[in-house]
């Protein structure tokens, strides 16, 4: 097994264990199916305000999925794709963020910033 190989398996046997880090999310691909996988999601993230305002909580959630066919998707339309998760947790139903970027990728992971 290559490494890239060990580190795409790693992603989603290991990081994206519903047990211990990850939880279900529905993504939705522009023009196609909605389907559960898995996702680290991190909540009221911090981000830039006005000059003379500090950092402030926004409505974006960074989450981490795989890059894979079967347990994540090989592919991101941003601006387009969505993905439905518990806005916070306890929450009772789910809400909708499209990804508004790519924050980063590699051989086992995106790394993707949701907005409301």
């Amino acid at each position: 097994m290559s490494f890239k190989d060990a580190v795409k398996q790693d992603a989603y046997t290991a990081f994206l264990n519903a047990d211990e880090f990850a939880e279900t999310v529905t993504y939705t691909p522009y023009g196609g199916e909605a389907r559960s996988i898995k996702a680290i999601i991190e909540r009221g993230r911090l981000e830039p305000a006005a000059e003379d305002h500090g950092r402030m909580l926004a409505n974006s959630v960074e989450i981490m999925i795989a890059n894979h066919a079967e347990y994540g998707v090989v592919s991101v339309n941003k601006g387009n794709d969505t993905v439905a998760l518990k806005k916070t947790l306890g929450d009772e139903s789910d809400t909708v963020f499209f990804v508004a970027d790519v924050i980063s990728h590699d051989e086992g992971m995106w790394h993707l910033l949701l907005r409301e």
